[in-house]
């Protein structure tokens, strides 16, 4: 998959033998936009976007990319990427400029990385 599609987990749920760290999450994220998963530690943030990616197997649900269920693809197959959980990818950039990085390198302006 070469351009942006949307992406549509439909009832995932992710078990580790008796501790389930993903519990039957929906969610669409519209085709060219930006989503971040922000939350506590251990609330299965890295764990839904593993499974988003390829890297991960999903117990339960679906995962689309556009029209394409991938959950059984291998991460090469699903064109995806993952960024790291750490804020500072960049530790000398705040929160905000670690976030708002890749747009920039799209050459997105400042004000509107910050609105986004």
């Amino acid at each position: 998959m070469s351009k942006a599609a949307e992406i549509d987990i439909v009832s995932v749920s992710k078990i580790y033998g008796a501790t389930t760290a993903v519990e039957d999450i929906s969610l669409k994220i519209p085709a060219g936009t930006y989503c971040c998963l922000l939350g506590p530690s251990g609330c299965g943030k890295t764990s839904t976007l593993r499974m988003i990616a390829g890297h991960e197997s999903i117990s339960s649900g679906d995962v689309r990319l556009g029209n394409t269920v991938v959950t059984d693809l291998p991460p090469a197959r699903r064109g995806t990427a993952m960024m790291f959980q750490s804020y500072a990818l960049f530790p000398h950039l705040d929160l905000v400029d670690n976030v708002a990085f890749s747009l920039k390198m799209k050459g997105v302006g400042k004000e509107e990385r910050r609105a986004k």
